[in-house]
């Protein structure tokens, strides 16, 4: 499968609202389906006297046709309309939603699953929760069985609002509600005319309207490092590229070691070297110089680097064996990087269905409740608070050898803590153009600090103004600061792209460029 063209989904809801039927139901209407696979749940339903059950099409282990129960995630293909998907089936039952947590860190977008009849449940509200702490931006809701309602509009209007007043208390947008019968096909592949009242688009539609990698490649270079090589008297940098683009020849730096180097060559096996290297797209990297980095390091162009942290704020859903405790210490795992971080505090214990603030500054986080917490790094790390860049902005906690939490970072600290900024070196971000020389900082994410150079002092000493595009204005505070150290004026307005700041300093009016000739 192409990276351009996939697209990674977690079905989420309530136990027995229809996940695996849907699944099953996508599967057998797109005609991905084997032969011997269809021959063989016909079989197992016949044994058992009941009628062919598209769930079973999902529900693989032995153990999970017994109890007509969901246990474990399961990830199947598929392609439709030229574009391939990869279907992530999630457990609904409270026991396994540690399962859930695992196959949602890895979807590209969701579809939450709402009976029509029954509507929100517990369940729903927790898989809600839990994607919106892991970030999954993209979800398309199906409120189903409404064959069971007769396919009443007041039935799925209903539904409509109690899960747009769900998703919107969590700050999720659903990109459609969609009306569906999984078990009859209405509105999964096709429209079978029972719904004349919805003019919106059928799931696989829906779906195909998604981003899947491509959309990430607009953000940072993001290259966890996975594992090194030695082939041919090479050293071979493999992983997958999270997020961004890179090309042979590009300086890059791995964090938080800080070693530089070049891009020599980037290869995948059995085909020729690539040029370019773009988010998705598992590949091994070469370099000008011999370098030692171990797995878990980050790879990013130097203006636009991850943070190095060692404490995080994150907003955390617990689901351990044992209550998370204040002072523990667990395993913390995002994109390949491995550590052990001490849970210092618990900022807010949540109930994780009603969404209440139980407890402030907590002792413990019971299972399964929803908590803010700050975790104190052992060594230093390379994360993304998950607003800037969320494939290094999610992670999970690990009690013992089990999975027990995932969450999502909220705030990036340094030892002592004091918050982590990313550093900007301002002879590289300098820029000439015709109104005159430009810092900008509008693809900048997060808090920022800058590297200053001769260079760019004595360009403002010689009479020279520079302009500062901001991204908006939580990023003055910096740039003010920057003046005041360094003896500057400064001066800005708004613009329609955010906040426009120009400094210079006073060496005599006969130098100074006005300030009208950069548009200000």
């Amino acid at each position: 499968m192409s990276r351009q063209d996939t697209l990674r989904i977690v079905i989420v809801g309530h136990v027995d609202h229809g996940k695996s039927t849907l699944i099953g139901r996508l599967f057998y209407d797109t005609g991905s389906i084997p032969e011997v696979r269809y021959r063989e749940i016909e079989e197992t339903c016949r044994r058992q006297g009941r009628p062919f059950e598209f769930a079973y099409l999902m529900d693989a282990l032995e153990e999970e046709r017994e109890q007509n129960v969901t246990i474990d995630t399961a990830q199947t293909f598929f392609r439709w309309e030229g574009r391939s998907y990869v279907i992530i089936d999630a457990p609904g039952h409270k026991e396994f939603l540690k399962n859930m947590i695992t196959g949602a860190a890895s979807a590209d977008a969701a579809v939450l699953l709402v009976d029509g009849v029954e509507g929100v449940r517990e369940q729903t509200r927790r898989h809600a929760y839990i994607l919106s702490l892991l970030g999954i931006r993209h979800v398309v809701v199906a409120v189903n069985k409404l064959d069971k309602a007769g396919y009443d509009r007041g039935v799925f209007l209903a539904a409509d609002n109690a899960v747009r007043s769900l998703l919107h208390s969590l700050g999720i947008s659903p990109e459609h509600v969609i009306p569906i019968s999984a078990r009859e096909g209405e509105n999964i592949a096709q429209r079978l005319g029972h719904t004349p009242w919805y003019d919106g688009p059928t799931v696989l539609e829906a779906l195909h309207t998604l981003g899947g990698a491509g959309s990430e490649e607009t953000l940072p270079l993001r290259f966890p490092v996975q594992d090194v090589y030695k082939w041919d008297n090479r050293r071979l940098y493999a992983g997958r590229v999270e997020t961004g683009r890179v090309r042979v020849g590009d300086e890059v730096r791995f964090f938080p070691s800080g070693r530089t180097v070049r891009v020599q060559t980037i290869e995948r096996w059995g085909e020729p070297p690539l040029e370019e290297a773009r988010a998705g797209d598992c590949v091994g990297f070469t370099f000008d110089e011999e370098l030692f980095v171990e797995r878990g390091e980050v790879m990013a162009h130097p203006d636009h680097a991850p943070a190095v942290a060692r404490e995080v704020r994150a907003s955390l859903f617990w689901l351990g064996r044992t209550p998370l405790e204040k002072g523990k210490t667990y395993l913390l795992k995002t994109a390949t990087t491995e550590l052990e971080a001490e849970c210092v505090d618990i900022e807010d214990r949540i109930d994780a269905s009603t969404l209440e603030v139980r407890e402030r500054h907590a002792s413990v986080l019971e299972s399964p409740e929803v908590g803010n917490v700050l975790l104190r790094l052992k060594r230093p790390a390379a994360v993304d608070v998950f607003q800037d860049n969320p494939r290094l902005g999610r992670f999970v906690l690990q009690d013992g050898r089990f999975i027990a939490g995932g969450g999502i970072v909220r705030e990036t600290r340094l030892a002592g803590g004091a918050r982590a900024a990313q550093v900007i070196h301002l002879d590289r971000q300098f820029a000439t153009e015709p109104d005159g020389y430009v810092v900008d900082l509008t693809r900048e994410r997060g808090e920022v600090e800058f590297e200053v150079t001769p260079h760019f002092l004595d360009t403002l000493s010689a009479g020279n103004r520079v302009l500062f595009r901001l991204r908006g204005p939580e990023q003055v505070t910096p740039v003010a600061l920057l003046a005041y150290e360094h003896d500057m004026e400064f001066t800005f307005r708004r613009t329609d792209d955010g906040v426009a700041l120009v400094l210079w300093r006073r060496p005599g009016p006969s130098t100074a460029v006005p300030l009208e000739g950069l548009g200000l």
